[in-house]
């Protein structure tokens, strides 16, 4: 029998007319890689292929399958999203039938970057590079590195890679791209006691990992990184080593090596809660060997599971908790003190402002002055790295849920608006760089305020995003630190804004912005697309009001609640997620005059699920609520105005 007859394609097939099939890369547990070249782009990518016979297996539940199918593609769209030199670019992915035998085989498939190189494993010795230093500190420059970055990259994302080892990451020259997502961070894996059927490297498999995935997170890959480390360092790991355990270097005798020992200690700890947090940290910690130039033993880690900061001495620890209070007390006496100033109804010009000044601007996403002829910039960078976009200013008319407003015509500025919602990991590091002025009691997250910002607990049922343990703030699960943060209050998100000097939108700010996504001058959607029931719109003090939702935008598409927030299709302005499922913080622009005081600011809902929908025409929905209520499918996006002046 012939063995190309086992595999799914044959040499020289043609699949779905633009894919000849070159050869078989490899195989393994979840299906075959392949290296094809695309006829109508003229280039060789690699297609990896995932029998449905496979997908089965894991539960041995068709339903349990497709649910697993559906998580798989979901997160394969969030990796072709990332744009990383150290990460494999994903191009497709898609369902095909192949003609085999007598019938017809359904395959899934994933389309990727084809990198002709070799694996890290090229790049290791087999006897480690111990003692030699000099070779050591080369590899983890050149390799190790670059490797952290990526796997960052993918965290960011709230992607864990759970099967990370030297053949999973390829060389393109010597750069190392990470490879091979596998599948089992998308499906319910059964128990080690339950199946035999172990999905994973156990060289490198966690000790959560291997008794149950579902208790896996970020840090399951961060000893992953340690094995890795511990094998450039030692030599390849044999068979007679017991896996899932730490390991450590015989007996170094070179202070460097005793420093990086510590490092793959941490990183490899059997108690994931003793374990370094996040591959940052890992970072942090390598850097800081490699920099080491006395003597001196490398400084313990501070290692909260939840997350934390390193810093290399206590000392330095003292002195930037000093700063950091100093900061966040004037700088929160200083936003907090003063009223919520809307912007301006005209663009300012200043004879100051020149094109140096805004370039300048773009990168340190301070609100540009703009001179007469000259346009601001199109894109700045936040303070908390986020993207925000210029909305050019126009025209609306207020729909009906304006009341008495509603039919005016209002000229609306130019202004910038974030790309997307605030996730949940934004706001823990906004919470962790003011947790001297906060207070955790009873759930509720208080500012120095006093007013509550945010409400902690499971926002869903077996959703709990953030919470507070060991003193800090931290996002429970890696995979949902991209979605965006809700049961945060008008206050909290108010706090968030003027932390990084900027402010929360105007209603008709909002309705100028859904522009981008096809609605018309009227604010109405050119598309009528019915938004799913809300089978819990409680908030912190009772159900909302039977109000209306807009209907979603023609590139807004409907996602449920958490989805991260890249998910979503970004506007004509580029804008994601306006009018989606999840409604946003606002002020009402209308009702307020610069001179009025903080207290008179009205706070409004922008759209969502809260809002439900009534009819298919029904006009986009703005409803006024209290500033200290948190909703479950409510979060908020941050503003800036043109001019600094208004700031």
């Amino acid at each position: 029998m012939n063995n190309s007859s086992k595999n799914t394609f044959d040499i020289g097939m043609v699949i779905g007319g633009r894919w000849v099939v070159l050869e078989l890369l490899g195989r393994g547990g979840m299906g075959e890689v392949y290296r094809v070249h695309q006829l109508n782009l003229k280039r060789d990518i690699a297609v990896k292929v995932i029998s449905t016979k496979f997908l089965q297996e894991i539960d041995d539940n068709e339903y349990e399958a497709e649910t697993c199918l559906e998580r798989f593609n979901r997160e394969v769209q969030v990796m072709a999203q990332i744009s990383h030199s150290n990460v494999l670019q994903i191009f497709d992915c898609g369902s095909i039938s192949v003609k085999k035998n007598e019938g017809e085989i359904p395959v899934e498939y994933i389309a990727m970057e084809y990198v002709p190189g070799g694996t890290l494993r090229s790049t290791m010795s087999t006897e480690g590079f111990y003692p030699d230093e000099d070779r050591m500190r080369e590899w983890i420059a050149m390799y190790f590195l670059p490797l952290l970055d990526g796997v960052q990259a993918l965290h960011m994302m709230g992607i864990v890679h759970r099967d990370l080892k030297p053949e999973n990451v390829l060389l393109d020259g010597n750069i190392p791209k990470i490879a091979d997502f596998g599948l089992a961070r998308s499906c319910h894996s059964k128990p080690v006691t339950q199946s035999v059927d172990i999905r994973g490297t156990p060289s490198y498999m966690s000790p959560e990992h291997f008794l149950d995935l579902k208790r896996t997170d970020v840090r399951t890959d961060v000893y992953a990184l340690g094995k890795i480390l511990y094998e450039a360092a030692s030599g390849k790991i044999g068979s007679d080593e017991i896996p899932f355990k730490q390991v450590r270097l015989k007996n170094p005798e070179k202070h460097f090596y005793q420093n990086l020992d510590r490092v793959i200690q941490e990183a490899t700890a059997e108690d994931r809660h003793q374990r370094l947090a996040s591959v940052e940290l890992l970072k942090q910690a390598i850097q800081e060997v490699l920099t080491e130039t006395g003597n001196s033993a490398y400084p313990a880690v501070n290692i909260h599971a939840e997350g934390g900061r390193f810093w290399k001495t206590w000392v330095l620890i003292s002195v930037l908790a000093l700063i950091v209070s100093i900061s966040t007390g004037l700088g929160f006496m200083f936003f907090h003190k003063r009223g919520y100033i809307p912007p301006k109804s005209s663009v300012q010009t200043s004879p100051s402002g020149s094109a140096q000044d805004n370039a300048a601007n773009k990168q340190s996403g301070i609100s540009p002055l703009v001179q007469k002829g000259v346009s601001p910039p199109s894109v700045l960078q936040g303070k908390d790295e986020g993207t925000l976009h210029l909305i050019p200013g126009g025209i609306v008319t207020l729909p009906e849920s304006f009341e008495s407003e509603g039919g005016k015509v209002v000229k609306v500025d130019s202004f910038y608006l974030y790309e997307t919602q605030v996730t949940n990991e934004q706001y823990v590091h906004f919470l962790n760089h003011v947790l001297p002025g906060i207070k955790v009691e009873n759930r509720l997250v208080r500012g120095d305020d006093a007013k509550v910002w945010l409400l902690l607990g499971e926002v869903l049922e077996g959703y709990e995003p953030i919470i507070y343990r060991y003193g800090q703030f931290s996002v429970k699960n890696a995979g949902h630190a991209a979605c965006p943060v809700l049961r945060v209050t008008a206050f909290g998100a108010l706090a968030y804004a003027h932390f990084y000097g900027e402010r929360l939108m105007t209603d008709v700010e909002w309705l100028l912005a859904l522009k981008g996504g096809g609605a018309t001058q009227e604010g109405a959607s050119k598309s009528a697309v019915k938004s799913p029931e809300n089978n819990n719109p409680m908030g912190m003090h009772g159900m909302m009001g039977q109000q209306t939702q807009p209907s979603p935008p023609e590139a807004t598409i409907s996602l449920p609640i958490p989805s991260p927030v890249i998910l979503f299709k970004p506007n004509d302005f580029g804008i994601r997620g306006l009018n989606g499922n999840v409604g946003e913080w606002g002020v009402r622009s209308m009702d307020l005059s610069p001179e009025e005081k903080k207290e008179d600011t009205v706070y409004v809902v922008l759209g969502g699920l809260l809002n439900k929908l009534k009819s298919e025409n029904a006009p986009p929905s703005v409803v006024q609520r209290y500033p200290w209520e948190a909703f479950t499918e409510v979060g908020f996006r941050c503003a800036l105005s043109v001019t600094s002046e208004s700031r």
